[in-house]
């Protein structure tokens, strides 16, 4: 009755146009809303469909934020609005663990098992760590730190990918959470302010920076942009805006019904008009997210249709049906060896996930939730659920089921582990080159028929030496330092340190791939390597191409100065590349390689200049992992490229080079393209870790060439 008399008393002040008292801006407690049950099933439907059969962004995961802040948040401050509430965080971070991680840990748990054992080419360090941060409810900024951009249904992507919206939803609880502690605590000394009159100004304040900054970060960064839990918040801040404060709104019954409807088309036709990974969270976000307003603001026969039997029951799986639906899709993608999902592959998936998602609903979700109510101020539930674990079956199973939950959890943070472990044995192990002779096959060694090496699969993980060392500057590092400089003198020196003779190896990751037989060609000649490498960043004196980063200019003028003070024996690097960046896939000279051959020869330092590999790129842009292809087809045919699809008739270097002292131009495309074929296998050793760099194996073979041409600069 008491609850009955508030709201009265706020509809008769409003209707009066006056405003209700500290005393009664109380967080609404009108009836549940089963309509946005409804809303938040249908919109998570829509991000399946999307994901399985058009390969965009619906805006249904941007709704399911709101509705997630609307209903989460308005749980917590209700509770803060009672004079006997608990302060105790333990409680609310209890319950939503029940509610959210059983059958978190049920996805993740099946999808490594099933990639472990069926699909090698998802075994993949990165995805390993992902499980592990989805875990954590961290998987958002895993995404961002790993430079993932949100991508299509496909046999490489991620299949945990779209975990990022739980992780951002586990934040913003914790937030909640926090802030309604606070509010308690607050309330404990001025009990005259309500929860409305505390969090409303936190809340709009944190929301309309988030948002602007969205719009900013978009024009900045916007892979981070996306996942980024500071511009993700303003759709859970709007959500927990509107639980305070739409109850209050007065609108019609006729207009309620038109913005509903308006709200609802508004919603389901986001994905139609735009791709929100390109643009969301910005202010193209506002669309969908302003639709979803419009349904919690409105009424009628919309509201009637939401709240229909088969639409809550389409919310109350949302939550397994959005877990489940995405690992399915690329894991059975990836199994069928299919590039993309095909529309059979996609209607299997989504019954199965229906499937999965009802099962997971009734057999995990509902009997590991929190069936107590919250305990108030000074009560103790503790003794009470230790008596419930001796005198009732379904509490002590529901215990062993939370066993399981750590122990699965536990497992799962092994396995990135266990996949390094791998990627250390293969970069360990040898090759006996009688069987696997990899580049010496050129040269008329036999190589029998056997399996080629090393995994391909795990070769993707793998990197050279000074990369692995820490001995290369990767994107993050500060461009003003060289990595060496970051150790002890002789940490990052390579072949033999001892030695007079000076080495330096400069340029990108294509350069630094060359040091395993750098390595190898310093032990056994007496002479020392040093890298000053850094990634996507060829070295040069001034930039001239227009498409290498402000980082990149700053790292190669301390790569100079310090070639300046040493005057090395000699400098290897790249001497051409394809301008993917200007749409060029054949390899040339840029105008900033020459820069640095024109410093070399006026300090008099030899150059020995080494044309480029192919880089095998499919027609959308992306790495094409052509090891892994070979070992999925066994056909060099479909699995290799033509050499004048990636080089030019003559090495373009040579001209360039040749009219200078002391340097020299090594064409390496035989070394790649016997026969005017590039392939992926050579003298039964795998050539390439990914689409464009070179396996550690196959650069070892190539010492020997590489020596018969080094030699001629560095041995007098």
């Amino acid at each position: 009755m008491g609850t009955a008399r508030r709201l009265s008393q706020v509809l008769k002040e409003a209707r009066q146009g006056g405003k209700p008292t500290s005393a009664t801006q109380k967080v609404p407690r009108s009836g549940y809303r089963y309509d946005l049950d409804g809303l938040r099933g249908i919109a998570i439907a829509f991000v399946v469909l999307f994901h399985v059969f058009v390969g965009k962004v619906s805006g249904g995961v941007d709704v399911f934020l709101l509705l997630s802040g609307y209903f989460f948040l308005g749980s917590q401050l209700r509770y803060a609005d009672r004079p006997d509430s608990s302060i105790n965080p333990w409680w609310p971070i209890w319950r939503t663990l029940r509610r959210l991680l059983p059958a978190l840990v049920l996805v993740l748990g099946v999808s490594m098992v099933l990639i472990l054992a069926w699909v090698p080419r998802l075994q993949r360090i990165e995805i390993a760590n992902q499980a592990v941060a989805s875990l954590f409810y961290v998987q958002n900024w895993e995404l961002a730190s790993q430079g993932a951009a949100y991508g299509a249904a496909s046999a490489e992507v991620s299949p945990f990918q779209h975990l990022w919206s739980m992780a951002v939803q586990g934040q913003f609880y914790l937030f909640a959470i926090l802030l309604s502690m606070a509010i308690i605590l607050i309330r404990r000394y001025r009990p005259e302010y309500s929860a409305v009159k505390l969090a409303t100004p936190v809340l709009a304040v944190l929301t309309s920076v988030s948002f602007f900054s969205a719009i900013l970060w978009h024009f900045i960064d916007q892979s981070v942009n996306y996942y980024s839990t500071f511009t993700r918040f303003w759709e859970l801040g709007l959500g927990a805006l509107l639980v305070l404060h739409a109850p209050r709104i007065l609108i019609s019954a006729k207009t309620k019904s038109i913005l509903a409807a308006v709200g609802l088309f508004m919603v389901l036709s986001t994905g139609f008009f735009m791709d929100g990974a390109e643009t969301f969270p910005g202010f193209p976000a506002l669309y969908p997210i302003l639709g979803a307003c419009l349904v919690i603001l409105g009424d009628g026969k919309i509201s009637v249709f939401l709240s229909r039997k088969w639409m809550l029951w389409l919310g109350d799986i949302a939550y397994p049906l959005y877990l489940w639906h995405w690992p399915l899709l690329i894991i059975f993608t990836a199994m069928f060896n299919q590039e993309e999902p095909s529309i059979w592959l996609g209607i299997a998936v989504i019954v199965l996930s229906l499937g999965l998602a009802q099962l997971t609903n009734k057999y995990v979700e509902k009997p590991m939730q929190q069936q107590g109510k919250r305990p108030l101020f000074r009560e103790s539930r503790s003794a009470d659920a230790l008596q419930k674990l001796r005198s009732s079956r379904p509490a002590r199973m529901r215990a062993y089921a939370g066993i399981a939950v750590v122990a699965v959890g536990f497992a799962l943070t092994s396995t990135p582990q266990v996949l390094y472990q791998r990627v250390l044995d293969t970069q360990m192990s040898d090759l006996d080159p009688e069987i696997y002779p990899g580049a010496l096959s050129l040269a008329g060694f036999d190589a029998p028929e056997v399996k080629p090496k090393p995994n391909p699969y795990v070769l993707a993980d793998t990197v050279s030496p000074a990369w692995a060392k820490g001995c290369m500057s990767v994107f993050g590092d500060d461009p003003s330092e060289l990595a060496p400089d970051n150790y002890d003198e002789d940490y990052c020196a390579f072949g033999n340190p001892n030695s007079p003779v000076e080495v330096y190896l400069v340029g990108g990751s294509h350069a630094e791939q060359w040091m395993a037989p750098l390595d190898a060609l310093g032990k056994q000649h007496n002479f020392k390597v040093i890298p000053l490498v850094r990634q996507s960043c060829p070295t040069f004196v001034v930039e001239l191409d227009g498409i290498f980063s402000d980082d990149c200019i700053e790292f190669n003028e301390k790569v100079i100065e310090r070639l300046a003070e040493v005057k090395p024996d000699l400098v290897v690097s790249n001497s051409t590349r394809p301008l993917l960046e200007k749409g060029r896939g054949i390899d040339e000279v840029p105008e900033s390689y020459i820069t640095l051959w024109d410093f070399l020869e006026a300090e008099d330092i030899p150059f020995m200049g080494l044309r480029d590999n192919p880089w095998f790129i499919q027609p959308g842009g992306e790495g094409w992992m052509v090891s892994q292809c070979y070992e999925e087809e066994q056909s060099l045919v479909d699995c290799s490229i033509t050499k004048d699809n990636f080089y030019a008739p003559v090495d373009p270097a040579e001209k360039e080079l040749a009219i200078r002292k002391n340097m020299l131009a090594v064409d390496t495309s035989r070394w790649f393209c016997p026969d005017d074929l590039c392939i992926p296998v050579i003298g039964n050793v795998y050539v390439y870790r990914d689409g464009n760099h070179m396996s550690d194996e196959y650069a070892q073979s190539l010492a020997p060439f590489l020596w018969s041409n080094m030699r001629r600069l560095l041995v007098a």
